[in-house]
């Protein structure tokens, strides 16, 4: 009988084992929105954003003023869910947390 339990417990604790490994090496699936503004003001503005356009020439991994593109989740694909998102963020945020690669002030 208690054979059958540590059999069972074995059997449950590498069921975890595999559900947790599979589950951590799961990339985050993201969208790409490439910056189209020529101000810090337009940072924020969600409608200087396209979706998966090819970034300016004049990108550098260097923090600048500008992004030459944000990355945000998947979910976010559509210009009206980037507007929501957009809402809450400031500058700061955006260039921080969401920015990738960077280009100066025209």
């Amino acid at each position: 009988m208690l054979k059958k339990i540590n059999l069972g417990l074995v059997a449950l604790v590498l069921g975890f084992g595999l559900i947790f490994t599979t589950s951590a090496f799961t990339g985050k699936r993201t969208q790409t929105w490439r910056f189209n503004g020529s101000s810090t003001a337009d940072v924020t503005d969600y409608t200087k954003y396209v979706l998966n356009g090819t970034p300016s020439e004049n990108c550098q991994p260097v923090e600048a003023a500008l992004p030459c593109e944000i990355i945000v989740d998947q979910d976010i694909d559509q210009p009206v869910e980037l507007e929501s998102f957009m809402e809450s963020k400031t500058y700061s945020e955006i260039q921080g947390d969401y920015a990738h690669n960077y280009q100066p002030l025209p």
